[in-house]
This record gives structure tokens, sequence and C-alpha cells, in this order.
């Protein structure tokens, strides 16, 4: 299990979305970006569980809601 690494949070989100990092704050929000749809946000759980090597479950997966959702998260996970 890697550690946790807010920079590669940040890429994976940048890179899913097409957004620049910029524009990847705590307040990103999947009800308020167009680009994040259902099947990016389980391409971005599954990038999250192949780079850091571990496996979220559903309620968790389903919780990611914004930006700062998801650190918290994976910040559970990789602690």
């Amino acid at each position: 299990m890697a550690s946790f690494d807010e920079d590669t949070i940040k890429n994976i989100f940048c890179e899913v979305l097409g957004i620049p990092v910029e524009e990847v704050t705590d307040t990103l929000a999947y009800n308020s970006c167009a680009q994040w749809d259902s099947l990016k946000h389980l391409q971005m759980v599954a990038m999250f569980e192949e780079r850091f090597g571990i496996e979220i479950d559903m309620d968790d997966i389903i919780a990611m809601e914004n930006y700062g959702k998801v650190r918290e998260i994976l910040h559970k996970y990789l602690t």
C-alpha cells in the first residue's frame, strides 16, 4: 500500500476529468462539474485503487461526492 499523496490524487482528477490542477479544490463536486459523470467517477476510483494498492468499500465510493471528501476517504485508507 502506498502512502497518502495529495499530488497523485489531484493528478488523477486532472487526468480523468481533463481539467487544470487549479480547478481541483475541496469544493469541486460531482453534481457541479459537467465532466464528472458516473463513468469518470468509477474510472477515478479504479485509478486510486491501482496507484495506491487499496480496495475502496462501496459505501466510500458512493460518498466521494467532492474532492475534499475524496481526500478524506483516501486518507483513511492510506494512513
